[in-house]
Parts: structure tokens; sequence; C-alpha cells
């Protein structure tokens, strides 16, 4: 499942209230693994757990994935809203490393494209792969006619990322990717 389903996903208690609306995940880059995930809280959630909203900003508090009861429509924990006051006394307002936008560098130092989200299987939280937008020239090395007005999408998985800095470097060269990677948006091979 691609993350990116779930931001806007409206978050609700056990008793049917609204938390609010999810706004990323946090990865745990040493066992890649989604530890966490952003809720921007509703006002009504906000002044139930007694948290002051700032002037011209929202809340956003980081919840241990542990609470997720169930994927669907929308996302249900396991616990009411007021269960979770000590969460939101806490403070804990963080950001997740920031995988979107950050390139992706092939072997021999090959610039394959960017990342546009991960994917992450909800029953364990597990992030299996990186979503990522070829430049034209991967796209056209891996043998995929690049469509008009968007570009191929594939899936690298996690396993051959062997870095995660101010870029993403994979083990990989260009030459190897193709075996690995599974095609998600726009993929067409070339005859």
């Amino acid at each position: 499942m691609n993350p990116s389903l779930l931001d806007g996903k409206k978050v609700v208690g056990t008793e049917g209230y609204i938390l609010g609306e999810v706004d990323g995940i946090d990865i745990d880059l040493s066992t890649w693994r989604a530890n966490a995930f952003f809720v921007s809280l509703s006002d009504d959630a906000a002044s139930e757990l007694g948290v002051k909203k700032p002037f011209l900003s929202k809340i956003t508090v980081c919840l241990p994935t542990q609470l997720v009861e169930a994927v669907g429509e929308v996302i249900t924990l396991k616990e009411p809203i007021r269960n979770l006051e000590d969460i939101a006394e806490k403070g804990i307002l963080v950001r997740s490393t920031k995988l979107k936008g950050k390139k992706v560098i092939g072997a021999k130092g090959y610039t394959v494209g960017i990342v546009e989200g991960v994917d992450v299987e909800p029953s364990n939280w597990q992030i299996t792969g990186l979503q990522v937008g070829l430049t034209d020239d991967a796209a056209k090395d891996l043998g995929f006619k690049r469509p008009f007005l968007s570009r191929v999408v594939i899936i690298i998985p996690s396993k051959v990322v062997s870095l995660v800095g101010n870029f993403i470097n994979i083990d990989e060269s260009i030459e190897n990717l193709e075996s690995l990677v599974e095609c998600i948006q726009s993929c067409q091979k070339q005859s």
C-alpha cells in the first residue's frame, strides 16, 4: 500500500470521534518499518485533549502504529481519543526522515530518479520499497517508453538501499535493476 493513500484519511477513536487526518508516517530506516504516523488534530480533538492550538497553524501529533486497529476507508484506533491525552501532553510533535523528493543514485553514480513515496504493508508496517519516478535516461535504459506528460514510476525494493542521506544510494547499477523493480505507473516496455 502506498502511504500517500493514507495521507488525508480520517483517524477515528473507538468511541467514533475523529482525532484528525493522517499527515505522513515516520520510518525507522534501520529496520525499514513505519513505527509511527502523524495526525493533524481536528479542532474538536485538540480541545478534547486539552492542547492549545497555535495561531494560524495546525497541531500534529505522532502516534505509534501499534495503536492502529484497522486501515480501511478510515483508520481506526484501539483506544478512545480521551486515552491519548498522555501522548498529546508529551508534545510528540516530530517530523520523520523525509524520503520523498530525494534523488536515488545507483552504483557508479548514475541518477535513477526521485523518490515519490514508499510502499508499506499495513499488517506489519514494513516498508517494502521506494516508489521512484525515473529520469528519462533511466526509463530508456530500463527499456520503458516515457508516457506523454508523465513519468515512469517503479518500486525499488528497500533491501537494495545502502545509504540514506542527502541522496539515497542503492547497491545496484541500472543494468541490474530491471530484474528487481516492479512498475507501478505508466510503464510500457519499448519494442
